[in-house]
């Protein structure tokens, strides 16, 4: 599989499947319809999301982490990470912040249990967090993350101890320029929304940014807030495949 560093090429764009499990135009809803829906457009990499009801880390033993690994591994994807966008206001809350971090914290022991099975490299476990969390927050999960060697990735930017994820889509409607964030050490993950008529993104400069790189950056498609994911995944592999023809897609 393409390696996504060593400044060779941004690497293949991964697919997730955050918020297709109860989206109403989605093909599949399942994890291995979305596997089989993300293959069968030509994908060549996922990232998993640990709110998906079969896919919560709390209710996953050792047989069905197993399974799960096989599933990916029978559509010939590369496993790059795991969302878990809770709420951010409860990463805020004292009341509610124990529950929050525990699935973020659930979601990296998913991941280095995965890590494991040959089904990928560079996994990224991403999430969002509020400008001001609750005491503790931060450093339980930066601590988890050092402890089980897993990489972690926030949308927001500030947090010591986290990795960024930027949102190309977020910093376009910003008027942004997303070279400079894209080419921060502290960046480990590109998210992208799509191509949109009304927001247009400078992929080969983004990709360029990415391929320069001595430290490890993965590019992820977020369907999460198409209205027409099924339209939006081939437009968003074609053109990702465009911009850096070296990433591919599966044929």
């Amino acid at each position: 599989m393409t390696d996504p560093i060593l400044g060779t090429n941004a690497g293949a764009l991964a697919c997730s499947m955050r918020g297709l499990a109860g989206h109403a135009h989605a093909p599949a809803n399942s994890v291995r319809g979305l596997l089989d829906w993300f293959s069968g457009s030509g994908a060549r990499a996922v990232v998993l999301d640990a709110v998906h009801p079969e896919i919560r880390p709390r209710d996953l033993g050792r047989s069905a982490r197993r399974d799960l690994a096989a599933a990916i591994r029978r559509t010939e994807q590369e496993w790059k990470g795991i969302d878990v966008f809770v709420p951010t206001a409860h990463l805020a809350s004292r009341e509610h912040s124990d529950r929050a971090v525990a699935a973020i914290v659930g979601a990296i022991e998913l991941a280095s249990e995965l890590s494991t099975l040959q089904i990928g490299s560079g996994a990224v476990v991403t999430f969002d967090m509020p400008d001001e969390p609750a005491d503790g927050v931060v450093r339980e999960i930066a601590s988890a993350a050092d402890r089980l060697g897993v990489s972690v990735a926030c949308l927001r930017d500030g947090h010591a101890g986290l990795g960024r994820a930027v949102d190309l889509d977020a910093l376009a409607e910003a008027g942004v320029d997303a070279v400079g964030a894209v080419a921060s050490a502290a960046t480990a993950q590109v998210r992208w929304g799509g191509p949109r008529v009304e927001r247009r993104i400078d992929l080969l400069s983004v990709i360029g940014a990415m391929a320069v790189r001595t430290e490890p950056c993965s590019a992820v498609l977020d369907l999460s807030k198409s209205i027409e994911p099924k339209r939006t995944i081939g437009a968003a592999l074609a053109a990702w495949a465009q911009a850096d023809p070296a990433s591919g897609m599966m044929p």
